[in-house]
């Protein structure tokens, strides 16, 4: 059961002041879906709850924040529908007799909660919706193998197939471009240090590393709705002295540009997604011990807060359409 380790890469209710920015030191300077075109809805997140991790969404200008779930065990990694309908997530089952994880569909709002692995060995994880909505991307980890596999199923579980074979080394967080010829997704050559974005054709083929390993990319990673560049987060785990910062690439891997200048670890920035609308990407921002949702522009601009600092720390963000 792998996936609940890595969630320390993760890898983001009041109306702004300009007092909350000076506190922060902020200057203004398909099989699964990337975050899905249209109108700017809540933003979903996963927030640890007395030593579990429960889902909770706030609107775009950070208020009206509220809790979706309330499971026995983890809520984690959350993916908008592409009509914002509803949310799928891994679920961990981490105080079942024998822990394992499954992926689970839920509506906006919290209701009707779906497991769709009830009781299965190993652990589905980090799932996400295709394009058209009518199939969830996913990583699955066997436990007698010791292999992971990246699969398609349906939104009731059934017609579970791999596309691509088996790594031992981990894999995590398919995406895929807008157009649905591109998955993405993170490889772990060394855990915590050498970290890269891979891209694939839907079938499996045509491999290709889009970063240097030694960027030590985070593994939440998304693609813009237009589909021209991909947010992600360098030196994530602070395999490097310095900052963990937000940049993008173009889907060749070519022309990073620097999105967050952070230096010297205090201050650090990491992807959350796109927004619907593509003008905006969410991340959750930290300051020292502080931890909180911001906003910045696609070109850098505008970086603000959204929501209140605090010892909290939102992770596996997503920006959902309304």
């Amino acid at each position: 059961m792998k996936s609940p380790a890595r969630r320390a890469v993760g890898p983001i209710v009041v109306a702004i002041l300009v007092a909350l920015g000076t506190a922060w030191g902020v200057r203004d300077p398909t099989p699964a879906a990337a975050t899905p075109p249209g109108v700017n809805g809540a933003i979903v997140f996963a927030k640890e709850v007395k030593g579990d991790f429960e889902l909770f969404a706030v609107e775009a200008d950070g208020t009206a924040e509220r809790r979706l779930t309330n499971v026995n065990g983890d809520a984690v990694h959350p993916d908008w529908s592409p009509d914002g309908q509803r949310i799928v997530f891994e679920l961990d089952h981490k105080h079942a007799k024998k822990p394992y994880c499954s992926i689970a569909l839920m509506s906006a709002d919290g209701s009707g909660l779906t497991d769709l692995a009830a009781g299965m060995r190993g652990c589905d994880n980090q799932p996400s919706f295709t394009p058209d909505g009518q199939r969830i991307v996913f990583v699955h980890y066997d436990e007698d193998k010791d292999i992971e596999r990246i699969a398609l199923m349906n939104l009731d579980g059934s017609g579970r197939h791999d596309i691509r074979t088996p790594w031992r080394n981990g894999v995590t967080d398919p995406n895929v471009s807008p157009d649905g010829k591109t998955i993405t997704f993170v490889r772990l050559k060394e855990e915590g240090k050498l970290q890269a974005l891979i891209a694939m054709r839907p079938d499996g083929s045509k491999l290709r590393r889009l970063t240097p390993y030694g960027w030590g990319v985070a593994i939440k990673h998304d693609w813009s709705p237009d589909g021209t560049r991909i947010a992600l987060t360098t030196n994530a785990d602070f395999a490097r002295p310095g900052s963990a910062n937000l940049i993008t690439i173009r889907p060749s891997g070519a022309i990073a540009t620097r999105l967050t200048r952070f230096r010297g670890g205090k201050r650090n920035a990491f992807a959350g997604s796109f927004s619907p609308d593509g003008k905006q990407i969410v991340l959750r921002l930290e300051q020292g011990n502080t931890f909180g949702l911001a906003v910045i522009g696609r070109d850098g601009r505008g970086l603000h807060p959204i929501t209140t600092p605090s010892s909290s720390k939102p992770r596996f963000i997503d920006w959902g359409p309304r």
